[in-house]
């Protein structure tokens, strides 16, 4: 009888180092990651989750180390590069990854209308086929023809994470998605991560809420400052992410909805949808600076930068 085959992983990390300075933020990380497997990323503040969470998604290079995909080896120089092949983060401030003063239905087709050959024109009844299409295929009832302004927080984190989706990720990176929402509503966002692994995608999760990383997630790796010191079971997680990280809440307090602001596109029609070439080109230079493409490692005032 033959031996099974081993599965391939979907991402490899060989040796990543980064370093900020004086500070070694990441030291020699070696990680598989593997089609539809869900990985707990675990660590105190500064053990360089965030670095390793920027390298996967194209927003930092590592100064040393390999990062291959699909058995390729990848040097991705943006996060369109990581998207291109299949990794997409959703970051944990959802305001940064949402343009204020389009639709919901603009939101969600957002990735494409910031191309730089995207079609502006497309009529509103177009474009909306196109949302609702994305919408159902997710299983979402999303209002898309409102203001992206009047949705709650909790329509706000499924509307980023099922645009992260319509993208067709093979790696999708959460942090702290259910971190603001009552139990309801994580458990519509939770149900929609699930469908995902069903379908193959893999998950890497950062979560304080133990109850979320044990339905997500199988399998648990930790980091200390910059090394990759534990990989366990998620059944063995609560003994040991109390025993790392202190008393970790399972019940996170809930913030209040908040009023998004509308910085840039005030000459728009408060129902959103794009009417020109002028106003796409806006769109644009938006897009390309929202939360999608990963924010820049915080730098503390001295001028260091701060290691996460």
């Amino acid at each position: 009888m033959s031996n099974p085959v081993a599965p391939e992983p979907l991402v490899r990390l060989l040796g990543l180092c980064k370093t900020f300075g004086a500070q070694c933020a990441l030291d020699q990380v070696s990680l598989d990651i593997y089609p539809g497997e869900g990985v707990a990323l675990l660590g105190a503040n500064g053990a360089g989750k965030s670095t390793l969470v920027r390298i996967l998604s194209g927003a930092l290079a590592a100064d040393a180390g390999e990062l291959w995909v699909d058995g390729q080896r990848q040097r991705f120089t943006s996060p369109l590069s990581a998207r291109r092949v299949g990794i997409v983060a959703v970051h944990q401030s959802l305001d940064d990854a949402i343009a204020p003063g389009l639709s919901v239905a603009e939101n969600l087709l957002l990735d494409e209308l910031g191309q730089p050959d995207a079609d502006f024109l497309l009529n509103r009844k177009s474009l909306l086929h196109r949302a609702e299409a994305i919408a159902a295929g997710l299983g979402l009832d999303l209002p898309l023809q409102y203001p992206v302004e009047r949705l709650g927080r909790a329509d706000r984190q499924l509307l980023v994470l099922a645009r992260a989706f319509a993208l067709q990720p093979r790696l999708l990176i959460l942090d702290e998605p259910t971190a603001a929402l009552p139990e309801a509503d994580a458990e519509r966002l939770l149900g929609l991560i699930d469908s995902q692994r069903a379908r193959g995608v893999a998950i890497l999760y950062i979560s304080q809420r133990l109850s979320d990383l044990q339905r997500v997630t199988n399998r648990a790796i930790v980091l200390q400052d910059g090394r990759l010191t534990g990989d366990l079971n998620t059944r063995h997680l609560p003994s040991a992410a109390y025993t790392l990280f202190g008393d970790i809440a399972e019940n996170p307090s809930v913030a209040p909805d908040q009023a998004l602001p509308v910085p840039f596109l005030e000459r728009f029609t408060r129902a959103g949808f794009i009417r020109n070439r002028a106003e796409g080109r806006a769109v644009q230079a938006q897009v390309a600076g929202l939360g999608s493409s990963v924010a820049p490692a915080d730098v503390l005032p001295s001028g260091k930068t701060e290691r996460t």
